[in-house]
């Protein structure tokens, strides 16, 4: 007997799918450079020195390589039946929006690892480890057929 996908039973308060806990944290992780820059400037009034942090070692072109998940972030906030055209057409195009940011992360990965002469836990190790993440982000938007419906849904316009 077939059995239905729980999470297509989740909907908001338009009556579209709710985007799930899940999504926001693969939208947060795509966007991780931005979370850490955020969270050393807001700890800097404790900590000034912490914003030695952002120094020249820092991957400042990762933040706008980034720019895609926090647009995926605002469009996500936006769904709602008066949402503008814009929203629409990037929600529809979401899935390939974050599998490309994902897929940046692990190439940006790749060529750091290549460049690097010796292997350490940090921060060889650890950039590692957050690309078996970025697969894992990649199969699953590529792969799961709630995500393709969730993409393709977006709350009706109002009539009218």
């Amino acid at each position: 007997m077939a059995t239905i996908d729980e999470r297509l039973l989740n909907v908001d308060r338009h009556g579209a799918l709710a985007v799930p806990a899940t999504l926001w944290l693969v939208m947060g992780w795509l966007a991780r450079y931005w979370f850490v820059v955020v969270f050393i400037l807001v700890s800097s009034r404790r900590a000034p020195e912490t914003v030695r942090v952002l120094g020249g070692d820092f991957s400042w072109y990762m933040l706008a390589l980034e720019l895609p998940a926090i647009l995926m972030i605002m469009t996500a906030g936006h769904r709602s039946p008066t949402a503008s055209r814009l929203w629409r057409v990037l929600w529809a195009r979401g899935r390939a929006i974050l599998i490309a940011t994902a897929a940046i992360h692990i190439a940006a990965t790749a060529a750091a690892l290549a460049a690097s002469s010796v292997w350490r836990r940090w921060p060889e190790l650890f950039l590692a480890s957050c690309s078996v993440l970025d697969i894992a982000v990649i199969y699953a938007l590529a792969t799961d057929g709630f995500f393709r419906q969730l993409f393709s849904d977006f709350p009706a316009p109002p009539s009218s």
